[in-house]
């Protein structure tokens, strides 16, 4: 079989590729590194990758299934504005749903656990409330749940064949150390520099976080059993919960760092809008449908992230 996966160089479409592969697919990766790196690109003869912004330029390869992981996101650090965010990432999907209609291929997209809000069940049929219109913030969320609305919309219209994923918090050694890459992987860049760690608020806030190889592994259980999943969305991560502050203290101890904890203001951290308070994954779902489980205690994966960086 033949998958296409975008966004390819990235943390989870690194991992997606390498199992794919693994388990005897040919691969072709796609990316423009916007936010990836180069070098987490599979080296392996059924491998092909091809540099491309897809919110510009077509897609002119065939495959059974193409897996959608890119996507734009505002960083502090980037050039690219809400607007922008909104635009692009509606761009590619509806580039890739033209591409899905012309050669009948089946689509895996990924969303985000973001679109939840301040969810309490974090359930996949519970309506939906993200926030106030006027905060920037919301831009991506929006955007995914644009996406996921336009994917259900052809696929009612029977249109195209496609599955949706929400993808909940990840990690792994390949994970950007900067601020795109998640609290958890920021934290142990800077507790191994003995930097200070900042924590918007009081840290109380909660956060699910798996490693990247459980995230590709339920990616791949969606595609192997794509056929059956017509139109689902099913949410992957893992339902453990840490606090930040408790991660943030873990990792200290654990890089035994001289790194001290800063508590930065909220509101100055954010302007108008409010910190989501609690996230984890509902897997219920998931766990009934593509027998999706989770290897890797957020534990491990602090340690295996500590193991790798610190050589």
């Amino acid at each position: 079989m033949k998958v296409i996966v975008t966004g390819a160089a990235g943390l989870i479409g690194s991992h997606l590729c390498d199992i794919f592969l693994n388990q005897g697919y040919y691969v072709v990766g796609i990316d423009n590194f916007s936010f990836s790196n180069e070098i987490n690109l599979p080296k392996h003869p059924n491998f092909t990758f091809i540099k491309q912004d897809l919110s510009k330029t077509k897609i002119n390869v065939d495959a059974d299934v193409i897996c959608h992981l890119a996507a734009y996101k505002k960083a502090p650090k980037n050039s690219i504005n809400s607007s922008e965010v909104m635009k692009i990432n509606f761009l590619m999907m509806d580039n890739i749903i033209k591409f899905c209609k012309t050669t009948n291929t089946k689509l895996l997209f990924t969303s985000t656990s973001d679109i939840y809000g301040n969810s309490k069940t974090f359930n996949e049929n519970d309506p939906i409330t993200i926030g106030p219109p006027n905060v920037e913030r919301y831009s991506y969320a929006l955007s995914k749940l644009h996406d996921e609305q336009l994917v259900l919309n052809c696929v009612s219209e029977n249109k195209i064949h496609a599955v949706i994923a929400r993808i909940f918090g990840c990690a792994s050694e390949r994970s950007n150390k900067g601020w795109s890459g998640g609290h958890i992987p920021l934290f142990i860049d800077k507790a191994l520099n003995n930097q200070d760690i900042t924590i918007h608020g009081d840290g109380t806030q909660t956060r699910s976080m798996s490693h990247a190889l459980d995230i590709a592994e339920g990616l791949f259980n969606m595609v192997e059993k794509i056929d059956d999943l017509k139109g689902e969305i099913i949410n992957i991560g893992t339902d453990e919960e840490m606090t930040v502050k408790e991660s943030a203290e873990l990792i200290i101890d654990l890089c035994n760092s001289k790194s001290k904890i800063i508590y930065q203001p909220q509101e100055e951290a954010f302007g108008k809008y409010k910190e989501i308070k609690r996230r984890f994954a509902n897997t219920t779902k998931a766990k009934k449908l593509i027998n999706y489980k989770v290897n890797y205690k957020t534990l491990n994966v602090i340690k295996n992230i500590i193991n790798k960086w610190q050589k």
